[in-house]
């Protein structure tokens, strides 16, 4: 477990579920296209810049509600109110929010 996770699991509450996301930005239709067609590369890149800038995205939810977590590089943690945005996209992998698209990656607890 790395820092991130352990600090987003103390952020959390017992029975929260917590997945790390990655981030990405939505696109045209055309990207759409593209991006069904290379989806796994475009993830491995996203991947690879979170782990650059060092800024991680987790969703913490619960039978209430769902928030969109940012921990900076400093540790720094800052929360977003995403409950909508998810129970549009409910049964599916990821969600649009505020001009990005947010991808479950990993499942933390």
């Amino acid at each position: 477990m790395n820092k991130y996770d352990e600090k987003i699991n103390q952020y959390a509450q017992e029975n929260d579920k917590v997945y790390e996301l990655l981030q990405s930005e939505v696109r045209s239709n055309g990207g759409k296209v593209l991006n069904f067609l290379l989806e796994g590369i475009f993830s491995f890149g996203s991947a690879v810049k979170q782990l650059e800038t060092r800024e991680t995205f987790y969703l913490v939810m619960n039978k209430e509600k769902a928030e969109l977590v940012t921990i900076q590089k400093t540790l720094e943690l800052s929360h977003q109110d995403v409950t909508g945005p998810v129970q549009i996209a409910s049964g599916k992998k990821s969600f649009h929010f505020d001009g990005h698209k947010y991808k479950m990656f990993r499942k933390i607890k």
